[in-house]
């Protein structure tokens, strides 16, 4: 892959890079480094990718992995009071406030399956695959996530 197919996958796939990292690390200017640091380790490991059919999944855990390497580095860190990484995906009610507000609340492990499934329409197999879990661990942790959301939505 020449780096002018790198570049048009990589547009091709940047909102979705930037979801992820967002719903992750839950601020713009985090989930902006995060997401440059992983396509910069995605074109320096570009050679072993081994089918290009691949690529999104490739570099969706290539960023996963950073926006994670990030979360260590944060540490307890607070967030800024305002946090709305979801407000372009929910509706701009108040629903979607609360909806962002209850997400924002869920531990990671809970959060990232819901928004890889329900928000970016990844099936289990594929979100089981980003996340390095068997597909019925993925399963059950959307189903938790979203009964954790139901809970704090009550």
């Amino acid at each position: 892959m020449d780096k002018a197919e790198f570049s048009r996958r990589v547009l091709a796939c940047q909102n979705r890079l930037y979801r992820v990292a967002i719903a992750i690390l839950r601020t713009d200017a985090d989930a902006q480094d995060a997401a440059q640091e992983a396509l910069l380790r995605a074109w320096k490991h570009l050679p072993s990718l081994k089918d290009a059919r691949y690529f999104e999944t490739w570099l969706l855990r290539i960023l996963i992995r950073e926006c994670q390497r990030a979360l260590k580095r944060r540490g307890k860190r607070p967030l800024p009071a305002e946090s709305h990484w979801l407000e372009n995906r929910a509706a701009p009610s108040d629903s979607g406030a609360d909806l962002r507000d209850a997400l924002n609340q869920l531990e990671l492990k809970y959060r990232l399956p819901v928004v890889l499934h329900y928000i970016e329409g990844y099936s289990y197999a594929q979100v089981a695959e980003l996340l390095r879990l068997s597909e019925s661990a993925a399963a059950w942790r959307t189903r938790q996530g979203v009964e954790k959301l139901r809970n704090l939505l009550l």
